[in-house]
């Protein structure tokens, strides 16, 4: 269990600062999802591929964006001082992490991460030895599920109908939030099964998403942001969305469906790794909204003591 937060935002408002106040503070939210370590990637100008992803750096500058994270809580690796680089990112991926899988002291297991040309953050779980199998992926240089996730990504290159391929072909829990440099005007959304993703956008026209719609109303009101309510909303299963701020404004650029697919256990989990701080309105409200499929538990077959 992971959290995920972000932002694009509208260049054209009054006052920039409020949608980096507001995602701040959803970072600060987010560590109710995990505190074993955080980062933020902030897009920082014209973007350029890059042949190799740094990955063993607290602070890297790569392909026009920024990448800070590190171990601990997301309010222990903000630094302040990053407020005026903030302020000036069209767009922002943050994550704070809950360990599962990966030494917590190596940043190449903690997001976002920079897989090839994708810097991209992942809240759930999913098989990572099918999707290396079904595609051929090399070696990751960490130990999760995520790069292995964004690798598949990444090799679908950007292409729309690929990448609907790897996320229906996905066994797990997938809530995500990427960008592409091949498509530096675009971030990309999406969710499979069970893990849960909300999306809003407030009076200024700022775009905001998170793993919880109840974090909206409260890091609004500590920045000083107006979200209506009727401006929040919980993503369906299967489901992915093509954001595009090139224009210097958040503008919907694709909303595109595929048949998510979850393990039988993680219907089991989903009360503790989907809803951990949901109200139950929100939880109700999300539940509406499932439909994928289940894989049933693997048969396991008694084997016969050889000297039967």
């Amino acid at each position: 269990m992971c959290g995920l937060f972000g932002f694009i935002r509208n260049q054209a408002c009054d006052d920039p600062s409020r949608a980096s106040i507001m995602c701040f503070h959803l970072g600060v939210l987010a560590e109710e999802r995990g505190t074993d370590a955080a980062g933020l990637a902030m897009a920082t100008g014209p973007t350029a591929t890059v042949a190799s992803p740094v990955v063993s750096r607290r602070d890297v500058h790569a392909g026009g964006w920024r990448v800070v994270k590190g171990a601990g809580p997301f309010s222990k690796i903000w630094d302040p001082k990053l407020t005026e680089v903030l302020d000036r990112s069209p767009a922002a991926l943050g994550h704070t992490r809950w360990a599962t899988q990966g030494d917590t002291r190596r940043l190449a297991n903690s997001s976002p991460l920079q897989v090839g040309q994708l810097i991209g953050t992942h809240n759930g779980d999913v098989d990572a030895l099918d999707l290396r199998d079904a595609y051929e992926l090399p070696d990751p240089k960490g130990q999760t599920d995520t790069e292995v996730l964004m690798q598949a990504l990444d090799q679908a290159g950007g292409v729309i109908a690929a990448t609907l391929q790897i996320l229906e072909s996905t066994l797990g829990r997938a809530a995500l939030a990427w960008t592409d440099r091949r498509w530096p005007n675009l971030v990309m959304l999406a969710r499979t099964a069970v893990s849960p993703l909300a999306v809003a956008v407030d009076d200024d026209g700022n775009l905001f998403w998170a793993s919880n719609p109840g974090w909206f109303p409260v890091a609004a009101r500590r920045s000083g942001v107006r979200i209506q309510r009727s401006r929040i909303w919980l993503m369906p299963e299967g489901t992915l969305l093509l954001v595009d701020h090139s224009t210097g404004a958040p503008l919907l650029a694709g909303r595109h469906r595929f048949t998510a697919t979850a393990r039988a256990r993680d219907d089991r989990l989903a009360p503790i790794v989907a809803y951990r701080g949901f109200t139950k309105n929100d939880r109700a409200a999300d539940q509406k909204l499932i439909s994928h499929r289940t894989l049933p538990d693997p048969v396991l077959r008694r084997s016969t003591p050889m000297w039967v």
